[in-house]
């Protein structure tokens, strides 16, 4: 496949990475098998010095990993460059602490390495990512004693049929004040969204209890002195914005064109927040411009659909129709310059006290 990725290791470092599961005992599976405990997958990508790598074998996605990613993207095969990302397995952290940003995928067809080009960069300009497999909600997650949990496909999201097709239809070419056209989201997700719903406050407690796993066991790898930032995309990226609600160790969240779902009655925003969006889904991502006494910023990208955001922009020929369709006609490479600047910007400023949007 003739497809050229962009440069996405421009730090300092060079990157390291490590999977791993972690099992939440407090809760009990409701998806899948429906019993035991709550697993996830975890990703890490962190700093590494580039001597550290000699010698060294790149990641390589698993056959499993590649073909259900092959079955969720509707696509016959994945890049090379993407089923063995530039990031190395078994490599020492370079010296020193490093920020921690969480990130979360998409509905469904995620994977803790659908944007692995972002995290790597982040990882290369001196952060630690760790990429979170909701399981059963993803693609595919594997874990440490070699389960691996497809998604559910007994999994019933009530859309409400042509009735919330065509409400969908109304918001996105609706034409009002901010407070009038999330007012409409709002019934409009109340209405036709109660499985989401439900599933968002799951998310957050599989991030918190992530969080809580990394204090316990990387915590002398990790600066927690800024807090912790929080990004991700579709339903991953709302759920940075339900963190930064929620968890006072999360001071800081990007959505990457994620409807905003979620019930914040009477609350206020106090982290700031970066949302990043195409213009098809704008009206669904108006919730951070509102109600908020913290600094936000809304970027708008022409040229990019929905899924244009992740790892999936390479993996059609650019000049083909399903690729203008499915991810838009905007450069790739210009697309993850543009994202991955975006958020080296916003958690330099609010991570690392470097520069400012």
């Amino acid at each position: 496949m003739s497809i050229t990725l962009p440069n996405y290791i421009t730090g300092t470092y060079v990157v390291g990475t490590e999977r791993f599961t972690v099992t939440d005992n407090s809760r009990e599976e409701v998806l899948g098998p429906k019993c035991g405990p709550r697993k996830l997958e975890v990703r890490l990508f962190y700093p590494v010095d580039k001597e550290a790598i000699v010698g060294k074998e790149r990641m390589e996605l698993s056959a499993e990993r590649v073909e259900a990613l092959q079955k969720a993207c509707f696509v016959k095969e994945l890049p090379e460059g993407l089923v063995r990302p530039e990031c190395y397995v078994e490599v020492p952290q370079a010296e020193g602490k490093f920020p921690l940003v969480l990130y979360s995928h998409g509905y469904g067809s995620g994977v803790t390495e659908g944007n692995s080009l972002l995290c790597c960069e982040l990882a290369s300009n001196g952060y630690i990512v760790a990429a979170i497999g909701h399981a059963y909600e993803a693609a595919i997650c594997e874990f440490d004693d070699g389960m691996v949990a497809l998604y559910d496909k007994e999994i019933k999201i009530q859309t409400g049929g042509i009735k919330s097709f065509f409400a969908q239809m109304k918001l996105v070419w609706m034409d009002a004040e901010e407070e009038e056209v999330y007012a409409y989201f709002d019934e409009l997700q109340k209405k036709y969204m109660g499985f989401m719903l439900g599933r968002l406050p799951e998310w957050g407690k599989d991030s918190l209890w992530v969080i809580e796993t990394l204090k316990k066991f990387y915590g002398e790898r990790i600066d927690f002195s800024k807090g912790i930032g929080a990004t991700g995309h579709s339903f991953g990226g709302n759920v940075a914005y339900w963190l930064c609600q929620y968890s006072e160790a999360v001071t800081c969240g990007a959505n990457i064109d994620g409807g905003v779902f979620g019930d914040y009655t009477g609350m206020v925003m106090t982290k700031p927040f970066l949302q990043i969006g195409c213009k098809m889904n704008r009206n669904f991502e108006l919730k951070p411009l509102l109600d908020t006494v913290a600094p936000v910023r809304f970027e708008l990208f022409e040229g990019v659909t929905h899924a244009g955001f992740t790892d999936l922009k390479f993996m059609y020929e650019p000049d083909s129709p399903k690729a203008k369709m499915v991810v838009g006609k905007m450069d790739g490479c210009e697309m993850h310059r543009r994202l991955a600047d975006l958020h080296l910007e916003f958690f330099g400023e609010y991570l690392k006290n470097v520069g400012g949007m």
